[in-house]
This record gives structure tokens, sequence and C-alpha cells, in this order.
């Protein structure tokens, strides 16, 4: 059947909904210090004008943004991607050269190392799938819609020492782009491991946790035997950790007071590690922890970094976490559109709102682009050497 909407009186509807809902949970119960009505009535003029979703989610968004606060959002529901060619990925870092896309850089465990004929350093792809590189165009294009795909990369070889450059093909399966993201983190953790390692002759280890998730808790508690075990101190990294709601069952890992120790029969008595593993919440590390934190770790994230400097746990080391602390939930909307729904504060023990006010390391470490750019990670080097001074 053919249905019409009132595309004015819908996107009315839509706004009267996310003013009440917001008005009802948001955690501030003078929102913030805002006149709610007031503002309600100010934007609602310029929501019933929304014709497009991208329309009235600017105009909601710019709504909520007079609470100035975090976890705030409104989203219509995404549309169909059916159809879209996706982007190949092969892992490998590209600047624009003469003829093609001259690789720079070949990161680790990628689909451009594997294959008979693995490109290389210096490799100029210039043609894939038969499509020459183009003075104009981007090396996306050349590898559009050639996810999980068999591809044919031609490239400019330079072979020996004062010979001319050779033309040959190769076939790798590009990946898709959550995939890349993966293997990009892993090799990001391995270098911080094998960092770790080296600085501190190997009496320290090193663990991330990506987000606060079950899956990053269970990898935690996976990783924690395999980068603490016969080591002396641990790392604990939350940089760039997105959040989510796991901060007190990694704590109850790390805060654990112990309370006894056994020795089974046979075992060195000097050896105090053997408590019935079966018999704990989750495993526990009770030696010395610093724990890294930056300005991209948010919500759940800065809980976890509040709460190992109340404690004092050890000494936090980085840059001042985001800022960005409030239970959410979400609600929906008439059409499918969600509304996140800010509901519960988190307070130190002092009082202090940690919305706007992230936890502030004990020992602050810039990382600048500079850094960055160079590899150098200045507060796990930071990091370490701290851990260094109260290990035995």
């Amino acid at each position: 059947d053919t249905v019409e909407i009132d595309l004015a009186g819908q996107s009315a509807q839509k706004f009267g909904e996310v003013a009440r809902i917001l008005g009802s949970v948001f955690y501030s119960p003078t929102m913030n210090g805002c006149d709610w009505p007031k503002l309600t009535a100010k934007w609602a003029k310029l929501a019933a004008n929304a014709r497009t979703d991208d329309e009235f989610d600017y105009v909601a968004n710019r709504f909520l943004g007079e609470l100035n606060a975090s976890h705030l959002g409104v989203r219509s529901p995404a549309e169909d991607r059916a159809g879209r060619l996706t982007v190949g990925r092969i892992r490998a870092r590209t600047v624009p050269a003469e003829g093609g896309y001259r690789i720079e850089e070949i990161l680790r465990d990628g689909p451009a190392t594997k294959g008979q004929t693995p490109l290389a350093v210096g490799d100029v792809i210039v043609a894939v799938n038969g499509e020459a590189a183009k003075p104009t165009g981007s090396i996306e294009e050349l590898f559009q819609g050639t996810t999980g795909k068999e591809t044919v990369v031609r490239v400019m070889r330079a072979p020996a020492a004062g010979q001319p450059r050779a033309e040959l093909d190769t076939i790798v399966v590009p990946a898709a782009a959550a995939e890349i993201r993966e293997l990009s983190y892993r090799d990001t953790v391995r270098r911080a491991q094998e960092q770790v390692e080296r600085l501190s002759n190997g009496r320290l280890g090193y663990v991330h946790i990506a987000a606060m998730d079950q899956a990053s808790l269970d990898n935690f508690e996976r990783d924690l035997y395999a980068q603490a075990n016969g080591k002396a101190g641990l790392l604990i990294d939350v940089r760039n950790n997105g959040g989510g709601s796991t901060a007190d069952r990694l704590l109850a890992s790390i805060m654990v007071v112990p309370h006894a120790y056994t020795v089974p029969r046979g075992a060195d008595p000097n050896n105090k590690g053997h408590y019935p593993a079966d018999r704990l919440f989750i495993q526990r590390y009770s030696l010395p922890i610093d724990m890294l934190c930056n300005e991209k770790s948010f919500s759940n994230a800065e809980i976890t970094s509040h709460a190992f400097k109340t404690l004092k746990r050890g000494t936090l080391v980085g840059q001042q976490t985001y800022g960005g602390v409030i239970s959410t939930g979400s609600a929906s909307l008439i059409d499918g559109t969600t509304v996140r729904t800010p509901f519960r504060g988190w307070y130190t023990p002092d009082g202090i709102d940690m919305e706007m006010h992230g936890a502030m390391p004990d020992l602050v470490v810039p990382q600048t682009p500079e850094d960055e750019t160079a590899n150098h990670d200045a507060q796990l080097e930071a990091a370490v050497a701290d851990l260094l001074k109260r290990v035995k």
C-alpha cells in the first residue's frame, strides 16, 4: 500500500520525544543549569522544518549540545548499504610516486606479506586487476571492491643494485577495514610489550585493555599469566580505551589483598602463588602496578583510572583523561531513531563529578605528534622507569 508521511509532523513528534525523554532521565536534575522548557521551544521550531534524517539529527544534536555533557546523541537508522563496494586494504603505507604508489612501510601479518610473492618496501604499485594508477586518482579507487578476493597487483620492483626496475604481478587478498584495524592494534600492543621487555630487562610485563567490555576483560585475564608470570611488576594500559562497564571486575583482579597462601605437597615453600584458581572470581595480581591513561581514555576507562589513583594502587601515568563519565542507556523514537539517555553520574569519594573532571595522572607525560610519527612512546618509557623504582 502507499503510505503518506507528514514530515513536519513526524519531526515535531520525534523532537518532542527527545526533549521529554532527556528531561525525565538526565542525571542532573537541574539539566546542568539549562532552562529546558525554553530551550525545547526554541529548537522545536527548527526541528519541525527538518525533512531528512540528516537534518533532524543535526538539529537534535545541537539541541542536546546545550547540556554541555557527554554520552549524548541522536542518530537516525542507518541507510541500507547493500550493493556498495568496499575498499580492500593490504596493510601497507603508500605515498604517490611516478607511475603509481610507492610502498613506504608494510605492517606485520597483513595481506601484503602473504602469498607466493609478498610485496616489499620500495615497490611501486602501478595497477590493480589491470586498472592502471591515475595521477589524479587514489589508491583506494584501485582497491575498490576487492575485499576478500584474489587481486592481481602489478608493481615495479628494483632488483639488485645497478639493475633496472622490473615489472611483476603478484596475488594479494585485501582485507576489510575492521580486520586491518585489529591487525594494527595487535601490532601496536606487540611493539609495546617488546619495548617494556627491553627497557625493564625482562622484569616487567605489559597488558593493554582495548575496551571496558567482557571480551577485553577475558583477554586481560588470558594475557595476565603470559605477561606477568615471573615478572616483578606489571603495566596496565587503558590509553585509547573507549569505555564500557567492567571497571569493578578489573579492579577485583588488581585490588585484591591476599589473605593466605598455599603450598602443595612437594612444591617450593618459597613460591606462594599456588592459591586454588577455581575459587577466584577473576585471576588476581597483587604485585606492583603502574597504569597508563591519556586524553583518549573515556568513560569507564576513566572510572578505572580514578579508582586506581584513589585507592593508591600505583602510579597513574600519562595525560588527564577525557572527562566524559555518565552511565547511559538509549531509547527509540517512532521511526527507529535512537537517543542516548545519560542517567547516572559518577563521583569521586570527595564529591567531585567525574564528568568534566578527567582523572589527572600522578605523573603527567605529554605524548606529542612528533613522538607519534617517530614511534616514540614517552609515556610508556616514563611508566617503566617509575615502576622499576618500586619493584624488588
